[in-house]
């Protein structure tokens, strides 16, 4: 079986580019479908060299596409430089090796940009209060990470709620605060745990991760009095 070159695509691993994915991410790379390639075969290293393959179970996790050979499902376990390669072995029996650079990171961020806000009563409980998820310190998670998933609690819940973060507005929808015209009540918003796009983790920024929204009582009016 003939070799041809190795071709290593390194790509910068800086800022927020395609080869820099959020930590527990699971992503499908493919490759265009080719006639002429009789066998995909996905593998995952640590090293340039390419001789130490990536641990499946502290790592990461590769698992077939099934009907497409040419693709692969990885899910990234660990922080850390590797080495996403194909081995692509031609109906003429050549194997031509490529290989992607990608840098597996935990610092993308999420927090309330409002600590508190305040009403009252209504005719409707619903409530919106934006996020703020950031890549890193400078950096906004940028739209090919959204939808970004929210886990929050009200006070006095058993079970998370669930909310669907979406890049045009970024605001998180609050089900479940009751409204008391006739008492003031403050509702904490506690966000449990958020993941983007690809099931990457955000990291709730200790301090930011509670919203006190204030309901106030309507005043007390007599009736008129004639």
């Amino acid at each position: 079986m003939a070799f041809a070159v190795i071709i290593l695509s390194l790509a910068s691993a800086s800022g927020q580019g395609a080869y820099t994915v959020v930590l527990n991410s699971k992503v499908k790379y493919h490759v265009p479908a080719n006639a002429e390639v009789q066998t995909y075969e996905w593998k995952v290293y640590t090293n340039t060299a390419l001789t130490i393959e990536a641990d499946a179970s502290t790592q990461c996790k590769l698992t077939p596409v099934i009907g497409e050979s040419n693709a692969i499902n990885v899910e990234w376990l660990s922080q850390g430089d590797y080495f996403i390669t194909l081995y692509a072995t031609g109906t003429n029996g050549c194997t031509n090796i490529k290989a992607w650079k990608y840098t597996i990171v935990s610092s993308p961020t999420i927090e309330f940009k409002e600590l508190a806000s305040d009403d009252c009563p209504d005719a409707d409980n619903s409530f919106a209060t934006e996020l703020i998820a950031m890549f890193d310190s400078g950096t906004e998670l940028a739209e090919s990470q959204y939808p970004v998933t929210v886990n929050y609690r009200l006070d006095g819940d058993t079970a998370d709620r669930t909310a669907t973060i979406n890049y045009a507005d970024k605001m998180l929808n609050v089900l479940g605060i009751v409204e008391d015209e006739n008492n003031e009540t403050i509702n904490n918003i506690t966000i449990i745990s958020a993941t983007n796009k690809y099931g990457g983790t955000l990291n709730i920024v200790a301090g930011k991760g509670v919203h006190s929204r204030t309901i106030f009582a309507l005043p007390t009016v007599s009736d008129i009095e004639y």
